[in-house]
């Protein structure tokens, strides 16, 4: 009698820990693991036309125009930087719809000869007066600056398709309205190079921006190469 005591008892304890265990909540499960996003770098700014990341963009002056090689000359010289233009444009502007280039600038030199002759001619006595001896070697060098500045590469073609307007008007335009026409080609001409320059300096921010956030290792480097050089690059 007294086993069956000591069973019932053990059977009661027993129970009593099983359902003291099933009220317990289980515990739970650890959170799962954070997922790691991967980090994209956009890929840094380009430059506009694809020019060189080493382009030298001239400085904007007071009155608003950039200090290009095209400033603070007169009449005649303005009307002369314009053949220029023309020229480099018959020699380089390839393509059906720059077909008529060549035919426009030999019509321009045709229908001007006089008057292009006795322009060239007061803008060697202009270097002469300026440069004495050296006139000349001066002159060669300005011209070749010229054509230079026409001729840059990136911008072929929005200067081929300005270059073509111009040369239209060129053909049908009076000796003696040689001097207005000039002045209204030579804006019209520089315009792409107006608008890149805009372009260059809005990516030079942008490209700026992008080191200071994704690689602030070439920002400081930037820096440090524009308090190296300056005064270097922009001088002449």
């Amino acid at each position: 009698m007294l086993q069956s005591v000591k069973k019932v008892r053990l059977l009661v304890v027993a129970a009593a820990v099983s359902a003291l265990a099933a009220c317990q909540t289980a515990p739970s499960p650890p959170p799962p693991a954070p997922v790691a996003t991967p980090q994209y770098t956009p890929r840094a700014p380009t430059t506009p036309f694809g020019a060189s990341i080493n382009t030298i963009v001239p400085q904007l002056r007071p009155d608003g125009l950039r200090q290009t090689i095209n400033r603070d000359i007169g009449p005649l010289e303005t009307l002369w930087h314009v053949r220029a233009a023309l020229n480099v444009a018959a020699l380089s502007c390839t393509g059906a719809q720059y077909s008529r280039l060549v035919s426009d600038y030999n019509a321009f030199i045709g229908n001007n000869k006089k008057f292009l002759r006795n322009a060239n001619n007061a803008i060697i006595r202009k270097y002469r007066r300026d440069h004495g001896g050296g006139y000349k070697q001066a002159h060669d060098r300005h011209q070749t600056s010229l054509y230079n500045y026409w001729s840059f590469s990136p911008l072929r073609r929005p200067f081929c398709d300005q270059a073509v307007q111009v040369s239209q008007r060129a053909i049908v335009t009076k000796s003696e309205d040689m001097e207005t026409f000039g002045a209204q080609a030579l804006a019209e001409l520089e315009k792409p190079f107006t608008d890149f320059y805009l372009a260059y300096e809005e990516y030079e921010r942008d490209l700026d921006a992008w080191r200071r956030q994704y690689a602030p290792e070439q920002a400081r480097d930037a820096a440090d190469e524009t308090i190296n050089t300056t005064g270097l690059t922009k001088g002449g």
